[in-house]
């Protein structure tokens, strides 16, 4: 089918976002029923799984301008919820490392979200997604976090001054992906919610391989694989749920 003058060979229902298509082999072995299939003139690769019935798609995007495409992408592929699965940086020592945190709402400190919403806007993600996914966490038993996050597109060249005061306010980490995904969701009216795993904690010190804060980095692929294959299935279910509960109304 055709959609916008894009080529569709699947459609999804929900669609989520995670920050490195290398997660996609992590993903594919939680689930029987799914299809990769890469489309080249989008230079997309998109991981398909069906769940209760449902299609869920994954696809990759990193930094803010392609993490917004990628948002656009899912739009057009047909999803009527967008969850945001990635990694951020603590701007707090009480955040627990590598436990999930579900993202209230975003400080923007990067220029993809004016394009969608104009500048200072409050970039809030939804309610009742949010809700979802507390209740499957909470009967999944996994503990998880929440609050503000702030996205910059400065990777390491970040503003030390503005992320002390910010996380003197309440917020908790700092990305690339989020706000520009919220801004399209709530420009496009698509719900939308994201779900950041703290890396690192806060670190004043540098040093010569700009890991500052990630207390043991050779454990780092271990903890990554470890905590995607535990929240990416509470993640697909909260999707999909919210999916038929709306569906319904």
């Amino acid at each position: 089918m055709y959609r916008e003058n894009i080529e569709v060979k699947r459609d999804a229902d929900v669609g989520i976002i995670i920050e490195k298509a290398s997660w996609f082999s992590v993903i594919e072995k939680l689930y029987q029923d799914k299809e990769r299939i890469y489309y080249p003139n989008d230079q997309d690769e998109v991981l398909y799984v069906k769940w209760h019935g449902l299609g869920v798609a994954f696809i990759a995007g990193q930094g803010s301008s392609m993490a917004a495409c990628m948002t656009e992408r899912l739009r057009v592929y047909g999803a009527k919820a967008i969850i945001r699965i990635g990694t951020c940086g603590s701007l707090s020592n009480k955040n627990i490392l590598w436990s999930p945190i579900i993202t209230t709402a975003c400080f923007s400190d990067e220029g993809t979200s004016s394009h969608y919403l104009p500048k200072g806007f409050p970039l809030i993600s939804d309610f009742r997604l949010n809700n979802t996914l507390i209740k499957h966490f909470k009967d999944g038993g996994i503990k998880y976090q929440s609050g503000v996050t702030v996205t910059s597109d400065g990777r390491w060249r970040e503003n030390p001054e503005l992320l002390k005061a910010l996380s003197s306010v309440g917020a908790v980490s700092i990305e690339m992906e989020t706000a520009a995904i919220i801004a399209v969701c709530q420009f496009r009216k698509i719900p939308v919610a994201a779900i950041n795993i703290p890396t690192d904690l806060p670190a004043d010190e540098d040093n010569k391989y700009d890991f500052k804060g990630i207390p043991d980095r050779s454990a780092y692929p271990e903890n990554l694989a470890r905590t995607l294959s535990s929240i990416v299935p509470i993640v697909v279910d909260s999707g999909v749920q919210f999916h038929k509960n709306i569906s319904n109304e």
